[in-house]
């Protein structure tokens, strides 16, 4: 189903959510024009320092490229839509610089409109004494959201036994010689450091510390301890947790203790695909390390430390379908992943739906093709009714609708939701404020 079809198929969802979600799953392209006009808006935000490419283009875009990192796209609200670029080779997405204005085109025919490009971060303008600019240690992403890669290297690459999906090693290496100043293991202090600075800028108020796996002690340090010094060092300078979260691997009740006596308000063990079988396959040294029962049961006992609704597993939405072994009927695919989402938020825990595939060039399953759009839209629409369900109106504090650029919770959530934070409630907050008089 392509986009025009999609939204005749699907006239109960927001027309600006299709688009998202066909963007991510198809990548797009940006016309020399567009490309040049938009590096001369101030401040623009350019793709680099991300955790994974995120471009299933045979050369993934790094700093020395310079191209735009986001977009917003128009949607009848101030703030538009926000959407993560990724770059493709082939897709039929373009975006194009008409007559003053930035037209996303589907086959030439314009689908949408770029209400503007993301920003950078004021201390983006600011170095460490060595010369590695500050957000080689903490990078922007939307309006309002912080992130940081504690560890950009994961043991399970040297291993041979990363996730299938997962770039991040080779993309690293990338990064490196497109001109990032990387640093693979980033310093507790210099990140806290950069934080206390983003933090005086008001728009930041979201926070998340992902990276790869240590296997092996770092530093005379297991993983565990280093990332709880880690967040340690973070709090005691910030001295304060905005709403962040921790991605770590699913540990057992001592690990979760430690990890909780920071303060961390939140954490993320990721599953990033559902059932055995599957989990066996595309996360393989997660498999051989810890076992599919043992994670879920260990993500599971985290409510008894962070309780209901704040350990949020991530999925790599998408990656289900992926061939040979993957689903090839996307209905059952939807239906597989929902009766997991279902499974969890039954025991508290509130996964999220997760960011969309991309076919990145640097992993194992590069050649793929994308699931059909059809996937994500009942992907989303299912996963917005099981959180309602299960009594979770609200969503993971470390995002929100201006910051999470690669998927749609937020954006199902803020149309089609009927939570304090819906368009519902905005409505209905308007119609029944009273007219003021002169």
């Amino acid at each position: 189903m392509n986009f025009l079809e999609a939204l005749k198929a699907y006239p109960d969802i927001e027309k600006t959510i299709i688009l998202k979600s066909d963007l991510l799953r198809l990548g797009v392209r940006i016309s020399p024009r567009a490309l040049a006009e938009a590096r001369k808006i101030p401040n623009l935000r350019i793709k680099e320092y991300n955790i994974f490419s995120y471009d299933s283009a045979r050369k993934s875009a790094v700093a020395g490229d310079s191209y735009p990192g986001g977009i917003f796209l128009k949607d009848g609200t101030a703030d538009g839509t926000p959407v993560q670029l990724r770059m493709a080779d082939e897709t039929p997405y373009l975006i194009d610089f008409q007559d003053g204005r930035f037209p996303v085109l589907w086959k030439g025919e314009e689908a949408g409109e770029v209400l503007e490009f993301e920003q950078q971060a004021g201390y983006y303008n600011r170095v460490f004494e060595d010369g590695t600019p500050y957000q080689a240690y903490v990078f922007s992403v939307g309006r309002d959201h912080l992130q940081i890669t504690a560890n950009k290297h994961c043991d399970y690459f040297s291993r041979q036994e990363q996730c299938l999906f997962c770039d991040l090693t080779p993309f690293a290496a990338a990064q490196k010689k497109g001109g990032e100043k990387m640093v693979l293991r980033k310093q507790a202090e210099k990140v806290a450091e950069v934080l206390y600075a983003g933090f005086q800028e008001k728009r930041f108020r979201h926070l998340l510390i992902n990276g790869g796996t240590f296997l092996s002690p770092f530093q005379g340090k297991s993983e565990i301890e280093w990332y709880a010094g880690f967040l340690e060092t973070i709090k005691k300078r910030l001295m304060t947790w905005y709403p962040a979260c921790l991605q770590i691997s699913a540990l057992d009740d001592e690990g979760w203790k430690r990890i909780h006596d920071t303060g961390i308000p939140c954490i993320q063990p990721n599953i990033e695909v559902w059932g055995k079988e599957l989990f066996s396959v595309v996360c393989p040294g997660k498999n051989a390390a810890f076992g599919y029962e043992t994670w879920v049961k260990r993500v599971i006992n985290a409510v008894k430390y962070w309780g209901p609704g704040n350990v949020n597993p991530s999925f790599v939405a998408g990656v289900e379908m992926a061939q040979p072994f993957g689903f090839r009927d996307y209905r059952e695919a939807v239906k597989h992943t929902l009766a997991g989402h279902d499974f969890l938020m039954g025991h508290g825990v509130l996964p999220r739906q997760g960011g969309f595939w991309c076919v990145e060039a640097g992993s194992r399953l590069a050649g793929n093709s994308p699931p059909p759009l059809e996937f994500y839209l009942e992907l989303g629409r299912g996963y917005l009714e099981l959180r309602y369900k299960h009594g979770f109106d609200h969503l993971f504090n470390c995002h929100c609708r201006h910051c999470l650029n690669h998927g749609t919770e937020f954006d199902f959530e803020y149309f089609h939701g009927r939570s304090s934070a819906s368009r519902e409630a905005e409505r209905k907050s308007a119609a029944a404020r009273p007219s003021e008089g002169r």
